[in-house]
C-alpha cells in the first residue's frame, strides 16, 4: 500500500490500466476503509465517520472524490493513513453483496415503454451509484403494474395506443363532451373504476412489450374493450341532449359546434366554428340565440340582470322564462331585440335595448366565434360578433379566392356580352360550398363602364349590383340621357330656385341620375332579362324624367316662398332674440328637411309629402309671428321627440340592425307627421299620428338592438 501511495504521490510513470489493476487488488482487502470526499482533506467513511488525511501523506491537498486507506489512526482526531485515489465505480463490482440497493421515485417512461425508477446504490453507508434507472417491475411486479395501468392505459401516456385504448379513449371522449354540453361532472365514473377494470384482467404487466405479447397470444383485445354502459355513472336525458346539438344550420350554413365546461378558460362554454371563407355570410344576430340548452339559462341571466325597476315586474322569473321559452317566436333579429318587443307585447312592460346587461353576462353564455382555415386550424377566436367582420377583412387580403378572381371579375364592360352573373358562386357550386362570395356589377369610378367584382357579403353585392346595373344601363342610354339633361330644364321663373340646391346643373344631374335610379335600379342577372328590360323602359325614359320635372317644381316652389316668409319674418322681429332665434332654427330644420341631395335620397311618393311639411312650416312660422308664446307651448312634445330622435342618432353603430335604422327613418317622418297635425291642422296628415304613437315608436325603436 505504501508503493502505491508512494507512485501516486511521486507521480511516476505507470499506465491507467496498471493503476487500476493495482488498486482493485488492493481495495478487495480493504473495502471497509473507503471514503468520499466531504471538504478538503476531510472525507466521510463508512457508518458516518468523518476522517481527515495524515498531513505527511504525499495525497494532503491532492486527493481525489474517493480515496482508501490501509489503516485508520485515532489520535487528536481519526486520521487515514497510507491512502490511495480509487475510482467509485470499482466498488459495486468488488463490493458484491455488502452494496445496498433502494429503489427511488418509480414511474411511468413512455420513451421506454415501461416503468422505471431510480437504483441507488450504497456501501458501508456510502452512496457509490446515485441513482441510474432500471425496469422496476423486475423490483417490484405489483406495484410497477399500477403504475404501468394508472399512467399508460387509465391515462394514455403510451407512443402508439392500442386500439382498445383508442376505442375505450373515443367513449370516455363522448361523455366528457356530453358533461361539457350539460356543464356537470357526475356522468363518467370515477377514473379508479377504469382502473380496476384493467387491473383485473392485466395482473402482473408492467410495460408495453408484454401487453403486446399477452394481446397477441389471445389474439384478440376484446376482453379489454369498455362498453358505453361501463363508463356511465348515470345515463343521460336524451331529449335534453338533443337541446346541444353537433351543428347549427345558420344562412343555409351547417356550422359545427364545440362544447366546454371549464369556467375560466377562453373557451368555456360554446364554439361555433365557422370556415373564414363564409365567415362574411353568417350575420351576428344569428348567433345571438346560443343553442338550445343554455338559451333558457341566457333567459334567465338577461332578466336577472336588468335594474330592479323592470326585474321586479317579471317576478317570478322562472315562471317569465318559461313564458318566453314557449311563446316567443325565433327570428333573424337579434335576440335582444326580439326580447324587448315580446315582453312589452306581453307582460306590457318597455325595456329599453340598453338596459339589458348583454356585457355582463357570464362568458358561457355568449357564443364563442373560431375562425378557421380550410385545414380546419383555429385563424382567431372570441365572442365579440364583429370578428366575423374582421374576418372578412382578412380573408379579402389572402389567396383563397384568387381563383374565383380570375374566373369571374372582369373590367371595362359597356355592354351584357358576359353571360349570365348567378346570386352566389361558391367551391362547389352550392350555398354549402367552404367558401361563398357573391358577384355584383359595380360602376367605375369615371362612369363609362361597369366592372364585375366578387363581394365576401351578400347585402353588400346586392347594394352594388344594383348600381351597377343601373350604370350599364345609363351607357347604353347614353345619346338618351343627354337629351334628357336639355330637356329637363325649370321654367324661367322657377331658374333661380336651383341656387338653393348648388345650382342648375347639380339640380339637372340629381333629376337625370333619379331617373336612371327609378327606371334601371334592378337586380338583373341575364342578358334576356338585361334587353327585355330595355324594351319595355327604355321609351320611358324622357316621359318619367317630365314627370319628375313636374312633381319637383311645386316642392321648389314651396320650399323657396317658406324660406323667403321665414326670411321677413326674421327681419320684421329682428329687436327680439328670442324670435330671431327661432326663425334661424326654422330655416335649419328646412335645411335638414330638404337637403341638396333631397332629389337623390327622397323617392317620388316622399316628395309628394315634403311639400306638406314645407307649408307646414311656413304657417307655423307665419302662427308664431303672431302669437309666439302659444307656438312654444305647442312645441314642447315636438322639441322632446326631435330631442329623442337626435339621440337615436348619435346612439347608431355600424352594430346596429338595418331593421333598426328603417325605423329612426320612419320615426323622422312621424316627427314631421305630427308637426303638421300641431301647426298646420289644414293640410291633413298621411297617416294617424298623436303624440302617443310617436312615445310608442321610439320606445319601440329603444328596445331594438
Amino acid at each position: 500500500m505504501r508503493n502505491a501511495e508512494l507512485t501516486e504521490g511521486a507521480n511516476l510513470r505507470i499506465s491507467e490500466t496498471q493503476y487500476a489493476k493495482i488498486h482493485k487488488a488492493v481495495l478487495s482487502g480493504f473495502l471497509s476503509n473507503i471514503a468520499m470526499r466531504k471538504e478538503k482533506n476531510i472525507f466521510r467513511a463508512g457508518k458516518g465517520k468523518d476522517v481527515m488525511i495524515f498531513p505527511g501523506s504525499g495525497l494532503f491537498n491532492k486527493a481525489r472524490p474517493w480515496v482508501v486507506a490501509a489503516e485508520m489512526v485515532e489520535t487528536s482526531r481519526v486520521f487515514a493513513r497510507t491512502v490511495a485515489n480509487i475510482d467509485n465505480g470499482w466498488l459495486e463490482e468488488l463490493g458484491g453483496d455488502l452494496c445496498r440497493r433502494t429503489y427511488l421515485e418509480p414511474h411511468w417512461e413512455k420513451t421506454r415503454g415501461e416503468v422505471v425508477a431510480l437504483e441507488q446504490v450504497s456501501l458501508f453507508g456510502l452512496i457509490i451509484e446515485p441513482g441510474r434507472k432500471v425496469s422496476y417491475g423486475k423490483v417490484n411486479p405489483s406495484e410497477a403494474s399500477e403504475i404501468f395501468i394508472e399512467s399508460a392505459l387509465v391515462n394514455g401516456d403510451v407512443k402508439k395506443p392500442f386500439a382498445f385504448m383508442q376505442h375505450n379513449q373515443r367513449l370516455i371522449d363522448d361523455i366528457i363532451d356530453i358533461e361539457n354540453r350539460f356543464r356537470r361532472r357526475d356522468l363518467l365514473i370515477e377514473e379508479q373504476h377504469i382502473f380496476e377494470f384493467y387491473q383485473e384482467r392485466l395482473p402482473g404487466i408492467y410495460d408495453v412489450r408484454t401487453l403486446a405479447r399477452v394481446l397477441k397470444k389471445k389474439k384478440s383485445d376484446r376482453f379489454l374493450r369498455l362498453e358505453k354502459d361501463d363508463l356511465l355513472a348515470q345515463d343521460p336525458d336524451d331529449e335534453q341532449l338533443d337541446q346541444y346539438p353537433d351543428r347549427l344550420d345558420i344562412e343555409n350554413n351547417s356550422l359545427e359546434c364545440a362544447y366546454c365546461f371549464d369556467p375560466g378558460k377562453d373557451d368555456d362554454g360554446v364554439t361555433l366554428k365557422i370556415p373564414s371563407a363564409l365567415a362574411p355570410s353568417v350575420s351576428p344576430e344569428s348567433i345571438d340565440w346560443l343553442v338550445p340548452g343554455l338559451y333558457p339559462q341566457k333567459i334567465e341571466a338577461l332578466i336577472k340582470g336588468l335594474p330592479k325597476k323592470y326585474r321586479r315586474k317579471l317576478v317570478p322569473v322562472k315562471n317569465t322564462v318559461d313564458v318566453i321559452i314557449h311563446e316567443m317566436p325565433k327570428s333573424r333579429t337579434s335576440l335582444i331585440s326580439a326580447l324587448g318587443e315580446f315582453i312589452y307585447r306581453r307582460f306590457g312592460l318597455d325595456i329599453p335595448a340598453a338596459a339589458w346587461p348583454e356585457e355582463s353576462l357570464p362568458d358561457y353564455l355568449k357564443m364563442r366565434v373560431a375562425i378557421t382555415a380550410p385545414d380546419g386550424k383555429e385563424l382567431q377566436a372570441g365572442r365579440d360578433p364583429n370578428i366575423l367582420q374582421q374576418a372578412a377583412a382578412g380573408l379579402e387580403k389572402s389567396d383563397e379566392l384568387k381563383a374565383a378572381r380570375v374566373q369571374w371579375e372582369k373590367t371595362g364592360i359597356t355592354r351584357w356580352d358576359f353571360g349570365d352573373l348567378p346570386e352566389s358562386v361558391s367551391d362547389t357550386g352550392k350555398a354549402t360550398g367552404r367558401w361563398i362570395a357573391y358577384p355584383a356589377l359595380e360602376p367605375s369610378s369615371a362612369g363609362s363602364f361597369v366592372n364585375i367584382r366578387l363581394h365576401r357579403q351578400r347585402e353588400e353585392a346586392l347594394t352594388r349590383h344594383l348600381r351597377g346595373v343601373a350604370a350599364l344601363y345609363a351607357i347604353l342610354f347614353a345619346k338618351d340621357l343627354k337629351f334628357l339633361r336639355r330637356q329637363l330644364t325649370l321654367p324661367a321663373d322657377k331658374a333661380f330656385m336651383a341656387d338653393y340646391f348648388g345650382g342648375s346643373k347639380n339640380l339637372v344631374n340629381q333629376m337625370a341620375d333619379r331617373v336612371i335610379q327609378d327606371l334601371f335600379r334592378k337586380n338583373i342577372r341575364s342578358k334576356e332579362a338585361f334587353y327585355a328590360h330595355v324594351e319595355s323602359v327604355g321609351p320611358k325614359i324622357s316621359s318619367t324624367g317630365q314627370q319628375l320635372l313636374d312633381s319637383l317644381v311645386p316642392v321648389l316652389t314651396a320650399y323657396h316662398e317658406a324660406r323667403s316668409q321665414i326670411h321677413r319674418l326674421q327681419q320684421r322681429s329682428r329687436n327680439n332674440r328670442q324670435v330671431v332665434s327661432f326663425f334661424q332654427d326654422q330655416t335649419a330644420d328646412l335645411v335638414r328637411l330638404v337637403p341638396e341631395t333631397f332629389i337623390t335620397i327622397y323617392d317620388k311618393r316622399r316628395l309628394d309629402h315634403l311639400i306638406r311639411y314645407i307649408q307646414a312650416a311656413a304657417i307655423r312660422a307665419r302662427r308664431a309671428a303672431i302669437d309666439f308664446e302659444k307656438d312654444q307651448v305647442k312645441s314642447r312634445d315636438i322639441v322632446r321627440f326631435t330631442e329623442g330622435l337626435n339621440q337615436l342618432l348619435n346612439e347608431l353603430s355600424p352594430r346596429v340592425s338595418d331593421k333598426k335604422r328603417q325605423a329612426v327613418e320612419e320615426y323622422f317622418w312621424m316627427i314631421e307627421e305630427y308637426k303638421v297635425s300641431v301647426f298646420a291642422q289644414e293640410l291633413k296628415t298621411a297617416i294617424p299620428i298623436s303624440a302617443k304613437r310617436l312615445e310608442q315608436k321610439l320606445q319601440q325603436i329603444r328596445r331594438m338592438a
